[in-house]
């Protein structure tokens, strides 16, 4: 006969203690004990409608914690919040006057939850409603457009509300046709559809307006005719902006085509880029602008504005440009952009850095004036380069003695890049030609502007 040894009681309890113990856990449950963020998306709509409904109230159930958050205009809602350990989130959507939702989703720490669409329906009021007496838009998908194939939204959809005179909305026992039409608007194909609609049981209808070719801004018009009367809505204004770049509708220009660069640094010259779209339209707004130099800093890039103008500062500054047709001084501006079809287009435009009129002189350099005479005197004033100083300096010729001084004697210089602006003359004349007598004569050249100051005088006699 076998015999059989007996187990401690202790050790029996022992065991049972630590198996109850560890069935508390489970192996893929972890928790986080400081807890991470949960993030909840989602959006609120109307159950007839399906248009988005804004300050609704969402409440949050995670847990033994609760949050809240309202809906924005679009009905859509964020929030964030920490959890240990992945739970079960009941989310309740609610408005006064609706009937609620409830949803509940599976959040993982640190994770980011898209919660499906929250619906909910608007209590059927029990009152009849009166006569339409007027209509308010309520909702709107997008405030702008862009035209016809312009990559963005082509069609926003307007949706209006009949209201009685007490202003609440007619039932579906008083429906009327609200007929749409277009007031004010650049044309090129704009359309809406449907012309006219039924409202529904909440007094509301919807039209879609979708844009052509051109920008601009288009007024859509509800009207809703009684007997003899007619009710308006006030117009409701939409902007349609233009599409991508187009290289045939992409310009640039210069506030200066030539400014004293090289006199000084930080001098500013303004570059602006015309851009717009393959319909002559400006591009839509902010739309990006690159800019690069030859010679001076750049700002490197600009957005466009509502007339597809994007502008930039050019500073004077080292490196000197050189222009490898038109030599020292001439720098290009390049400014770049992408089109429709993703493909880079730029343009280019020269600037002219001028600097001092260092290269100052006169032909003859001697005065000689006969009795009753005349003398032609050929000058140059031009920067080290040989360049034309720029605008906003004045160049002036006086002569001194019993002469008379006629042609390019009071210059203020253009802006200009062109070399015929280096080159002038002037003629003196005896002021007495029945007087004969030796008399000195002085004529100064004088230059004076932003490029810096310098003269030159020569002397000599009339008869």
């Amino acid at each position: 006969m076998k015999k059989f040894k007996l187990i401690p009681l202790f050790f029996v309890f022992a065991f049972i203690i630590i198996q109850i113990n560890s069935c508390g856990k489970s192996p893929t449950q972890p928790e986080t004990p400081a807890g991470e963020n949960v993030i909840l998306n989602g959006q609120v709509i109307d159950f007839d409608s399906g248009q988005p409904v804004e300050n609704a109230a969402v409440k949050i159930l995670a847990d033994t914690s609760q949050f809240g958050v309202t809906t924005g205009s679009d009905g859509k809602y964020t929030i964030t919040f920490k959890i240990s350990k992945s739970i079960d989130v009941k989310v309740i959507a609610s408005k006064e006057n609706y009937k609620g939702d409830t949803i509940i989703v599976f959040a993982v720490p640190g994770r980011t939850v898209d919660v499906p669409t929250l619906k909910i329906e608007k209590i059927k009021s029990t009152t009849t409603s009166g006569t339409p007496a007027s209509i308010v838009l309520v909702h709107q998908t997008f405030a702008t457009i862009g035209v016809r194939e312009s990559g963005d939204n082509e069609t926003t959809t307007l949706t209006f509300e009949v209201r009685d005179s007490s202003g609440n909305p007619i039932d579906i026992t008083k429906s009327v046709t609200v007929n749409f039409t277009l007031g004010s608007n650049p044309g090129g194909g704009l359309f809406i559809d449907p012309p006219s609609k039924k409202t529904n049981s909440e007094g509301r209808v919807s039209v879609n307006v979708t844009s052509g070719t051109r920008a601009g801004v288009v007024q859509i018009i509800a009207e809703v005719n009684i007997g003899t009367r007619v009710i308006r809505s006030k117009p409701v204004n939409i902007a349609i902006h233009g599409g991508l770049p187009d290289y045939n509708h992409f310009s640039l220009a210069t506030e200066n085509v030539n400014f004293p660069g090289l006199v000084e640094y930080g001098l500013f010259n303004n570059i602006s880029a015309y851009v717009g779209d393959k319909y002559s339209n400006p591009v839509k707004p902010n739309t990006v602008v690159y800019f690069s130099t030859t010679g001076g800093i750049i700002q490197g890039s600009a957005q466009t504005n509502e007339m597809g103008v994007a502008t930039v500062k050019l500073m004077s500054a080292l490196p000197v440009p050189v222009h490898p047709t038109l030599g020292p001084g001439f720098a290009t501006i390049t400014a770049s952009t992408a089109d429709e079809n993703n493909q880079t287009i730029s343009r280019d435009i020269v600037v002219l850095f001028s600097g001092y009129p260092s290269n100052l002189s006169v032909t003859p350099t001697t005065v000689n004036i006969p009795n009753g005479g005349s003398q032609t005197f050929v000058y140059t004033v031009a920067d080290a380069n040989g360049n034309p100083i720029a605008s906003g300096n004045t160049i002036t010729v006086t002569a001194e003695g019993n002469v008379k001084a006629q042609g390019d004697i009071n210059i203020d210089m253009p802006d200009t890049q062109s070399r015929r602006w280096t080159q002038f003359s002037f003629t003196v004349l005896d002021a007495d030609p029945a007087k004969s007598e030796l008399a000195p004569v002085t004529i100064k050249i004088e230059v004076n502007g932003p490029n810096g100051k310098n003269s030159i005088t020569i002397s000599g006699n009339s008869y």
